[in-house]
């Protein structure tokens, strides 16, 4: 009897293995369309070789610079900077089915934007609804999407107003993103234009949204806030300053929502004096290391995260190419990729146990890199 059980559960893990090792990685990049680019860019990912095979390329002369996977890992949807049926002064946004066995993209659809240059996309956690941003209309809108991956009318479309400081870029509102809670209760609006991160409640059965209680902060005069990433836990949230090369750290009330800044730190090195602006940002999944892409000075910048949302930078660490925009912080810790827009390669590194990275000479050719994604098919 014990040996036809010790036999039963041996099959049992030699089949689990089975199952794991049938696992596939993608990689997904968004581009912008010059430079020969033809739209987006399919990878899988094979981690015990380091190899990335190119699956796939989605012809676009729309720009889906950047782009977001649904929470079930089904659909993937780009936001393009062209607009559709003759609409210039609005974008686009385009949903993809995703195949569960290849990783491989079918578009579903096409829908407008409602909005001048969406530069962002974010899908809310409930799986019901993606937030456009518009950095040239200063406005974001909320799309319902179906269980079929379809995208409906907006449910909201907020137009912002005002300006910031430094003429001409805070001439008038530019949002760059807006990011959900962890619990889908609150949205997070970034607004390179005013200097300051709004807060909204979001109503998931409706998808309609107001202001919040504290509706929202201002961040220092000619920051720029562009991205905007929360810990797993909810309770921390950071900022990477395009302006002024900055980070900042932020206490999220998970009850009201409200922001309480807690540290700001310069991106760049103390010797680099030349012209730069900051990109995106990354947490690592344990929420202890911060990552900014830095365009200008050509590199990241570092940071150690403390338990209190306090910052420690850590190192600069070069990005080989030019212009780097979207980084991708692998879920298992092993590995980032840059994508260098003007030098159109994402470039490897290896994440060493401390949090800083080390080039690996290894690189992807993608022409005019802005946004990497990644899903695990199982």
């Amino acid at each position: 009897m014990r040996i036809k059980i010790t036999l039963f559960f041996l099959l049992l893990v030699l089949s689990l293995v089975g199952v794991c090792a049938d696992n596939k990685e993608i990689i997904y990049v968004g581009t912008f369309t010059e430079r020969g680019s033809l739209g987006i860019y399919v990878y899988e990912l094979d981690r015990e070789s380091n190899r990335y095979d190119l699956l796939q390329t989605i012809l676009s002369q729309g720009s889906p610079s950047f782009i977001e996977v649904h929470p079930s890992g089904k659909f993937l949807f780009s936001a393009n900077r062209e607009g559709i049926n003759g609409k210039k002064k609005w974008g686009s946004i385009t949903s993809f089915a995703i195949d569960q066995n290849s990783g491989q993209l079918t578009e579903i659809m096409s829908q407008f934007s409602y909005g001048d240059s969406p530069c962002h996309v974010s899908v809310h956690p409930s799986g019901k609804y993606i937030i456009v941003s518009h950095y040239k209309g200063g406005s974001f809108v909320v799309l319902p999407i179906d269980n079929e991956g379809k995208i409906g009318e907006p449910t909201a479309n907020i137009q912002l107003s005002g300006k910031g400081t430094i003429m001409p870029r805070q001439d008038a509102p530019h949002t760059h993103s807006a990011i959900p809670s962890s619990d889908g209760r609150y949205l997070y609006v970034s607004d390179l234009g005013l200097d300051q991160i709004l807060i909204y409640k979001f109503d998931v059965a409706t998808g309609k949204v107001t202001p919040a209680e504290q509706a929202f902060i201002r961040t220092l005069p000619g920051s720029g806030p562009r991205h905007f990433v929360i810990n797993k836990k909810g309770t921390y949230g950071f900022s990477a300053e395009e302006l002024s090369s900055s980070i900042c750290s932020y206490k999220i009330d998970k009850e009201s929502g409200g922001l309480q800044r807690i540290q700001r730190l310069p991106a760049l090195p103390p010797a680099f004096f030349g012209d730069n602006s900051s990109a995106d940002i990354q947490l690592s999944v344990d929420g202890k290391i911060a990552y900014v892409s830095n365009r200008g000075y050509n590199g990241l910048a570092v940071f150690k995260v403390s338990g209190n949302g306090k910052m420690k930078n850590i190192g600069y660490v070069p990005t080989i190419g030019n212009r780097p925009r979207g980084i991708y912080l692998d879920v298992k810790g092993e590995f980032l990729l840059v994508g260098n827009r003007e030098s159109d390669e994402i470039n490897i590194f290896t994440v060493e146990k401390n949090g800083l990275l080390k080039d690996t000479s290894g690189y992807l050719t993608v022409p005019s890199p802005v946004c990497i994604k990644y899903l695990e098919i199982h």
